[in-house]
């Protein structure tokens, strides 16, 4: 029987289709509604006249949808006070707009406090707003944002509070394969990506950034930088990169007594750090970060600690920085003690990731924003001040620090931004959430460790609800996403590639693909600008976008004082003055080792290759041609005539209880509990012990003790 031809599923589909068209007719009632009342609602100025009122209503910016409900843009006019009044159902007062009260003129309205009525719902509402305001610089200090519902992917992000906190802001989550505005994601994105995205797509990485994430290439662009600004760049321990520089460390060594510490190039989470005394028990052909210890760093209650700082990247060209003033102050677990041999392989000591620390028994979990080990920012300011510190001061050479880090790669981002979004001339394609590890020493000078491109959002604790959730909330809604009109570049996109297919030979597309921002397209004038220069309008939107929702960011970059700017100015032609690429005694030396350990290589591959030869090519005796052809005759009927021997159902039974007792043995035994556990300790888990083990890996994330669980 056909259920789709039968009267009970048509009936229900009747049914269905009548209650979509209700919820339908609801919805839209509803919307009106509530626009109406964000009409009424609407920061807007007040007229002293009906035709005047009409025509400032005609020329309101459209209402904010649930993705454009934030914060209003500087330059909006002053609060309105509603009182209800009592309905009036005359005709006169059921006039659209807004109806002063006491007419005035304009010298008296500057300034002045002006009364109205507005009618909404059959009933009547007295306004008072500020007086006149000059309705076309009103507007033109306001950015234009679109009305339609932004849309989120966040399918490559495994922090499902990203997802949350963007419905509650009103966007919409959709799969990678949509026409998404904005996609979340917790790794670097292939070019590929980069390169097809649309005009009004942003994505939360910028390309090249890993110029300052990993930590050896962070410790070529510092040292170079350093070379070039000697008295500027002191804002890292003293770096070499291993086995590159591997004779410069020995020779600092012996003339420095100083204890070092050991980090993988490409390593994270604090797996593979470990400190020494002595450089000579290094390999001379391993691949390390070898940094001098900071020996006397700030201590609070006598423990270590570093600060995790929020920056939010949103322009590299212009380069423009924020930085959120909350943020997480992480704490070693083990009171410090300066390094010795003795205490060199005390990693709950010396080391301040919470991935190491969270393993201690002494781990402190505390509500308290003074106690625990793990605390916000806002903590370690209480205490500076409590201490006689400069907070201000401070602040500022953390800025400092953080600007010049993310300098020393301004090249390479620039480069790579042009390259790969040659047409983004609406909205920045791009925008990047950076953790900065800062180290304090006992002077209050900050040090920068390393930067993560991907940091944590995981909210295991209550301390990172308060910080990372207002952190996520207020980076949505500084991104100037709701700029970009998605409906609007469609169109133009596919008239550019329609005109493109039609166009004869030797016909010019009328709207050519632009750089920058905006290039303006070649003449026959002589005079033709050096450099495009990017478009004013839809920066000037963005800035001002960005300055009206900064939420509880600061910006850094560019700095409020006019001093800095010309201060940082220099940093900008670090590639006039030498290339990036250029050979140096360091890059030689690598050269030089990668090309040895390649011949090396091959030398044994060579090696192995003719002793194989020589065992393939061993003396035989040649037999009579006879002789052969009856020995090929014999293997041939043997091949032949080959049958699988048997196999009694004895012996299966005896097998398959082997192999039972093997397996029970080692459960009983936790052999792949313990071996799992002393490999996770080790920092040694590879990506398929993580997918075939899931369950065991959340056991060791979240503490739990696999050894002894039964």
């Amino acid at each position: 029987m056909n259920l789709k031809n039968s009267k009970f599923y048509k009936r229900i589909q009747t049914l269905r289709h009548f209650s979509k068209e209700k919820i339908l007719k609801e919805r839209t009632i509803r919307t009106m509604a509530l626009r109406g009342v964000e009409m009424a609602l609407s920061e807007s100025q007040c007229n002293h006249d009906v035709d005047a009122s009409a025509a400032a209503a005609s020329a309101w910016s459209p209402p904010l949808s649930s993705t454009s409900r934030r914060k209003s843009p500087a330059g909006g006019a002053a609060k309105s006070k509603m009182i209800k009044k009592k309905t009036d159902t005359s005709p006169r007062t059921r006039e659209k707009g807004f109806k002063p009260v006491q007419p005035a003129s304009d010298e008296d309205n500057d300034g002045a406090e002006v009364n109205g009525y507005i009618e909404l719902n059959k009933c009547r509402y007295r306004v008072a707003c500020s007086g006149r305001v000059d309705a076309t610089t009103s507007r033109a200090a306001e950015p234009l944002f679109v009305e339609s519902k932004s849309t989120i992917c966040v399918s490559n992000s495994r922090y499902a509070m990203i997802g949350r906190i963007s419905r509650l802001l009103g966007y919409k989550l959709v799969k990678e394969s949509k026409l998404w505005n904005i996609l979340w994601s917790d790794s670097f994105p292939g070019v590929e990506l980069f390169k097809n995205m649309k005009r009004f797509q942003q994505i939360n990485h910028f390309p090249g950034m890993i110029e300052i994430c990993r930590k050896d290439l962070l410790s070529r662009n510092l040292n170079r930088m350093l070379k070039l600004y000697p008295h500027d760049y002191k804002i890292f321990p003293k770096t070499w990169m291993l086995p590159a520089d591997y004779g410069d460390a020995m020779h600092y060594a012996l003339n420095h007594k100083h204890t070092f510490i050991l980090k993988p190039d490409s390593g994270a989470q604090g797996r593979g750090i470990w400190l020494t005394n002595d450089l000579k028990t290094i390999g001379a052909n391993e691949r390390l970060i070898c940094q001098t210890y900071v020996y006397r760093p700030l201590l609070i209650d006598g423990y270590k600690f570093d600060l995790r700082v929020y920056t939010l990247i949103t322009s590299v060209d212009p380069l423009r920085i924020y930085v959120y003033n909350e943020g997480l102050a992480r704490f070693a677990t083990n009171k410090y003690v300066e390094p010795t041999p003795g205490n060199a392989n005390d990693l709950y000591m010396h080391l301040t990731n919470y991935s190491v620390n969270k393993r201690n028994s002494q781990y402190d979990l505390c509500d308290n924003d003074d106690c625990g080990s793990k605390r916000k920012l806002s903590a370690i300011n209480n205490w500076m001040t409590r201490h006689n510190y400069d907070v201000a001061e401070f602040w500022s050479n953390v800025d400092d620090v953080i600007i010049k880090t993310v300098l020393s790669a301004w090249p390479v981002l620039k480069h790579n931004y042009h390259a790969c979004f040659p047409g983004h001339d609406t909205i920045q394609a791009c925008f990047e959430i950076l953790g900065f590890d800062i180290l304090v020493d006992w002077k209050l000078k900050p040090y920068i460790l390393e930067v993560n491109h991907s940091p944590s959002f995981h909210t295991n604790e209550q301390v990172d609800r308060e910080v990372k959730r207002p952190l996520i909330r207020d980076t949505l809604t500084l991104v100037s996403t709701v700029l970009a009109d998605k409906k609007q570049i469609l169109r133009e996109d596919r008239k550019r590639v329609k005109q493109r297919l039609l166009k004869s030979k030797g016909d010019s597309v009328l709207r050519p693909r632009q750089v920058a921002g905006g290039v303006k397209p070649p003449t026959n004038e002589t005079n033709v600008a050096p450099a495009p220069k990017p478009e004013a309008g839809s920066l000037a939107q963005q800035v001002a976008w960005e300055e009206s929702h900064l939420g509880n960011f600061r910006r850094i970059m560019p700095p409020q004082d006019a001093s800095r700017i010309s201060y940082y100015s220099k940093f900008y032609a670090q590639s006039n003055q030498v290339s990036i690429f250029q050979e140096t005694a360091a890059s030689k030396k690598r050269e030089d080792l990668a090309r040895k350990m390649r011949l090396q290589i091959e030398e044994k591959r060579a090696k192995a290759e003719q002793m194989l030869l020589a065992s393939t090519k061993r003396k035989r005796p040649i037999q009579p041609r006879s002789v052969r052809e009856k020995h090929r005759q014999y293997m041939y009927r043997l091949k032949e005539n080959w049958i699988p021997g048997f196999v009694s159902e004895a012996e299966e039974r005896l097998r398959h209880t082997w192999q039972q007792m093997r397996s029970e043995a080692i459960k009983n035994l936790k052999i792949t509990e313990n071996i799992y556990a002393l490999l996770y300790e080790l920092g040694h888990l590879s990506n398929t012990d993580i997918t075939v083990f899931p369950s065991l890996y959340h056991c060791l994330q979240i503490g739990y003790d696999i050894k002894g669980a039964t």
